[in-house]
């Protein structure tokens, strides 16, 4: 019988850092590799998170078997909650990254849409036709896992992110012996590598030097709250702030929702090293002195709703900022975010805090495996076909580079984008589709914002808006002044004469196109044109432009 087909299609995550998710598919059924969010950037007014494109998968609903979340992180885990919105289908991943799922989708109400199936490190199971394994690999949120797919066409290896750290805070290292002991036998036909620093040179410093850094740094401010901001789901970063500021006498105070969750369930399950006496909740902030003081917080990419966003403006219920404080922003921001993260350092400053970054100490390491790294599992894993995922194109570019500089044939590494559709067979790997692949906005309860609901929020933003109203009276005449109200077009007080100079053009026009039809709908279109053509002379603006029309009886 001849061998079925591998085919992956990538519904997100190729050309942009975020919104992971592949689709492998074997004998006709679908199995996901991770359904993570994008965080917009200032292009996207009211966006709240980008999406990976679910219409292709709508026509294969019940072909979906399952789906296996690589690790915790938002941008692998985060649009879970959406998925099931769409789709019933059960969910397998780690422990730690089955509680943070269950967590999610209890908040959102859908626990009935699928069921959790924690899998244990070097375990190999079955979903459907899919014979899997999952391996450990290291990353900057503990439990992380590699996903090796057994099947007739060979075996895949799917990274999720990763680095290779080799002193990593739960001594849990990348099985790299198991990989190896792959190529040794069968061998690796496709590996699909994380992209995300492969521009970066060099291997990246382990996660246990950040403790260090802590540790040197913390008792300099002993008289001072300490406020450090990191992601909630980096628990190896928590785990080193924690014990940093407990041997300085600290109790521990989580603050922002996603935080306090993660925490607390991290603890239940073992994976924090935190005693219960040393943490307290925010709301018993005031009993305690600065000195005694170490918040962990949410916001280090400078989100508006986030808690040290809230605290930066004065908007937190329980915690005001002063000069008695020091920050520590224990992140690097994501692209896209830069501006963000200067605003809010900038606000910081302001409040008179001492704002202390990775430009200024060692208090963030990536958690992407730099140019050796990647060389390095190239050369142990040496797959038949290189597959660069994770990144930015230029990224997956520099990835495949590394490859071909290790002496991988440049014919057998393919830089794909989000809607490819690539096949395995005796042949070789191949790009055999095209999916849909849109970015799919999320504005609040809103999960189908459009595109052109978007591109009107920008034209808002650059130009503002100007809606005119004119009465028409039963005799073709006009009653009264056409009114025209404007947002963010120009100042109404300072712009008098434009206004007034609008006015008459637009009472010449109406009287013009008035007859004894006075069609409604033609005379709004004759306002829209002739207020348009005058915006755009006098202020070099094209704001979007309305117009009504009321017949008088």
């Amino acid at each position: 019988m001849t061998p079925a087909d591998v085919t992956i299609t990538f519904l997100g995550g190729l050309g942009e850092v975020g919104r992971n998710a592949a689709c492998v598919e074997v004998d006709h059924k679908l199995l996901l590799i991770d359904f993570g969010v994008m965080f917009p950037d200032s292009t996207m007014p009211g966006v709240d998170v980008i999406l990976p494109d679910t219409s292709w998968l709508k026509g294969r609903r019940s072909d979906i078997v399952g789906l296996i979340v690589t690790h915790g992180h938002e941008d692998h885990l985060g649009g879970i909650t959406h998925l099931l919105k769409e789709f019933s289908l059960p969910i397998f991943g780690s422990q730690l990254t089955m509680e943070l799922a269950k967590n999610k989708v209890t908040e959102a109400g859908l626990e009935a849409k699928t069921s959790f199936h924690p899998v244990a490190d070097g375990e190999r199971f079955e979903i459907g036709p899919f014979d899997i394994e999952v391996l450990p690999i290291t990353h900057s949120v503990p439990e992380s896992l590699c996903v090796i797919l057994h099947t007739d066409q060979g075996v895949l290896v799917h990274t999720g992110d990763f680095k290779l750290d080799s002193a990593p805070i739960d001594g849990r290292t990348t099985d790299l012996e198991r990989l190896e002991e792959l190529k040794r036998g069968a061998g690796i036909r496709v590996l699909m590598a994380d992209s995300t620093n492969a521009d970066k040179p060099g291997w990246s410093p382990s996660e246990s030097t950040i403790g260090e850094t802590f540790s040197e740094l913390f008792p300099l401010w002993a008289d001072r709250r300490l406020i450090v901001s990191c992601f909630a789901s980096h628990l190896h970063r928590v785990q080193q702030v924690c014990d940093a500021a407990i041997s300085q006498g600290r109790t521990i105070f989580p603050v922002g929702r996603s935080m306090v969750n993660n925490i607390r369930i991290a603890q239940d399950l073992g994976v924090l090293d935190l005693p219960h006496r040393s943490v307290d909740s925010i709301e018993n902030l005031r009993h305690y002195d600065n000195e005694s003081v170490c918040v962990i917080c949410t916001g280090s990419q400078g989100e508006r709703n986030a808690a040290l966003s809230l605290l930066s403006r004065s908007e937190h219920p329980e915690m005001t900022l002063s000069d008695q404080d020091v920050v520590l922003l224990s992140s690097h921001p994501i692209p896209g975010n830069e501006l963000a993260v200067h605003s809010l350092i900038d606000t910081l400053t302001r409040l008179g805090c001492e704002v202390v970054h990775d430009g200024h100490a060692h208090v963030h390491t990536t958690g992407h495996a730099q140019r050796d790294e990647l060389d390095h599992l190239y050369e142990i894993v040496s797959p038949e076909w290189y597959l660069p995922i994770e990144g930015e194109h230029r990224m997956l570019v520099r990835n495949a580079e590394v490859a071909i500089a290790a002496g991988h044939a440049a014919n057998r590494c393919l830089v794909a984008s989000d809607g490819d559709q690539l096949t395995l067979d005796e042949t070789g790997l191949w790009v055999s589709g095209q999916v849909p692949a849109e970015y799919q906005f999320v504005d609040g309860l809103l999960d189908d914002l459009s595109p052109r609901l978007l591109q009107e929020r920008r034209n808002l933003g650059e130009a503002g808006f100007v809606h005119v109203t004119v009465v028409v009276g039963k005799n073709n005449e006009l009653v009264g002044h056409p009114d025209i109200a404007t947002l963010g077009w120009l100042d109404k007080d300072r712009s008098v004469q434009v206004l007034a100079e609008l006015e008459i053009e637009i009472r010449e026009a109406v009287l013009s196109a008035l007859d004894s039809k006075n069609d409604k709908e033609a005379i709004e279109r004759v306002i829209r044109r002739k207020t348009g053509k005058f915006v755009g002379t006098r202020t070099r603006r094209r704001p979007p432009i309305s117009a009504t029309v009321i017949i008088a009886d």
